[in-house]
């Protein structure tokens, strides 16, 4: 399975910050999120999640509601606690997931075999920057309250995929396109399959726009 991959407007900003790095320098802190953020993207566009451990985020009270995102669990750098234990991956991409746009045939809307799904990349950072925060702001959501349009969202479970806890969700449940994202959906229907179209010169790992390179190693575990 392929999907088209569609940025979100406040990621761009840090895409473009990220590729000045890695082009001033791949190795820097900086450029290696970047590098790192371009493989993930191409892996949700090219449906391999399941080379990352993922989970499909929830509410809580204390939280943002982001029961309609999931999360891919980055590794960009080595970290360790106090006592020499690892902390496992350092970033986390939050994503959501919506159906292929329809067609219009013989004056009537109907569902278009040939039409790829789409999936919202919202936001990728450290994870002691909190990303599911970044997140739930980004979509405009305030934290503490249930969002009523994702009443019942994800009771119907897909297969978990990846590295993960056999039977723990781990991909967004997938809904229709909001108004918000009909634009940018509608230009890449009309653009070139993913995988099909030359990669940019100046991005590495991706035929994708230029992913985020958020600031330098951090440690704090969640």
């Amino acid at each position: 399975m392929r999907y088209h991959l569609i940025v979100d407007e406040g990621v761009k900003p840090e895409l473009d910050a990220g590729h000045r790095a890695w082009k001033a320098g791949p190795d820097s802190d900086a450029g290696r999120e970047f590098n790192a953020a371009m493989k993930a993207m191409k892996a949700l566009q090219e449906g391999r999640e399941g080379d990352y451990v993922g989970k499909r985020l929830t509410s809580g009270p204390g939280s943002h509601d982001l029961r309609d995102c999931a999360e891919l669990k980055v590794p960009v750098f080595d970290e360790y606690a106090d006592n020499g234990r690892a902390l496992g991956p350092s970033h986390r991409l939050v994503y959501r997931e919506f159906d292929p746009l329809p067609k219009i045939e013989d004056g009537r809307v109907v569902a278009d075999p040939d039409a790829l799904p789409y999936r919202h990349v919202v936001a990728f950072a450290h994870r002691a920057d909190d990303p599911a925060a970044i997140a739930g702001g980004r979509l405009g959501r305030t934290r503490g309250l249930l969002e009523p349009g994702l009443h019942g969202v994800g009771s119907g479970e897909r297969p978990s995929v990846g590295p993960q806890r056999e039977g723990v969700p781990t991909t967004p449940a997938r809904g229709p396109l909001p108004p918000d994202l009909l634009q940018a959906a509608r230009m890449l229907r009309g653009s070139p399959p993913p995988g099909t179209a030359p990669a940019p010169a100046a991005a590495p790992q991706a035929n994708v726009n230029r992913p985020p390179g958020p600031g330098a190693s951090k440690s704090r575990e969640r």
